[in-house]
């Protein structure tokens, strides 16, 4: 036979193999989706990953095993399926989609810090997404709540103490006021026995150092309570995972 004849029949063959895998390929991911799209979240990873054995390196079939996990809520197994798409891909926007994703299983896992980073990052390569802007948004006062009340646990007695701190202080403020009263009184008096009344100083209206602490403190606790129900009104969009339809 032919050198270059051997040569042409090798080409073929090896040429229909990567089709026939080609194809093998996208009917799984094709069959993932189905499985996916039917809430067949176990069937679906199984058909993703058939699909990564006959292609390792394809975002696709990483990112859609991602959001299967996901929904199954195996959470770390979704994180390093999305860790690994983001890996694969040099688009922008399938980049930011995995990122973003992965801000979504902090946030399911609690760690509302680590989503708000996760989600930062996927802003850079995506800086006019909405919904990732939005998630960005309820993590950051996510974890503002979650870090208020450590310091709460932390330190229980600390408002009990400043109320009795000031409640002490406001008795101790009404027994020298009584007392001045009293002066007062003693002196103008003398002052009438004498002939030469003493007019009575103008007192200045000035809030107590504690009790202006008070009101700034009682300030910041409607600003959180405005948080609490800004957070509550959009509790509704968080998270969702960013299913790819392929």
């Amino acid at each position: 036979m032919d050198f270059r004849l051997i040569i042409a029949v090798f080409c073929i063959v090896f040429s229909s193999q990567i089709v026939k895998a080609q194809k093998s390929y996208n009917a799984l991911v094709y069959e993932g989706n189905k499985k996916f799209d039917a809430k067949e979240y176990e069937a679906s990873s199984s058909k993703y990953l058939e699909a990564i054995a006959e292609k390792e390196g394809s975002y696709t079939a990483h990112y859609n095993l991602g959001n299967a996990l996901y929904k199954s809520k195996k959470y770390e197994e979704a994180a390093a399926e999305y860790q690994k798409a983001a890996k694969l891909t040099k688009s922008k926007y399938e980049k930011a989609a995995a990122i973003y994703n992965q801000g979504n299983v902090q946030m399911q896992s609690n760690n509302p810090e680590k989503a708000a980073e996760l989600y930062r990052q996927a802003l850079k390569q995506d800086p006019y997404n909405e919904a990732i802007r939005k998630n960005y948004e309820i993590a950051m006062l996510k974890d503002k709540e979650k870090k208020d009340k450590q310091k709460q646990k932390q330190d229980p007695n600390k408002g009990k103490g400043d109320g009795k701190d000031q409640k002490n202080k406001d008795q101790s403020d009404k027994g020298n006021q009584k007392k001045d009263q009293q002066n007062g009184q003693g002196d103008k008096q003398k002052g009438e026995n004498q002939g030469k009344p003493d007019q009575p100083k103008k007192q200045e209206n000035k809030i107590p150092e504690e009790a202006e602490k008070m009101i700034l403190r009682d300030i910041e606790n409607r600003e959180r309570e405005t948080a609490r129900r800004i957070l509550n009104k959009k509790a509704n969009s968080m998270p969702q995972s960013n299913e790819k339809d392929w």
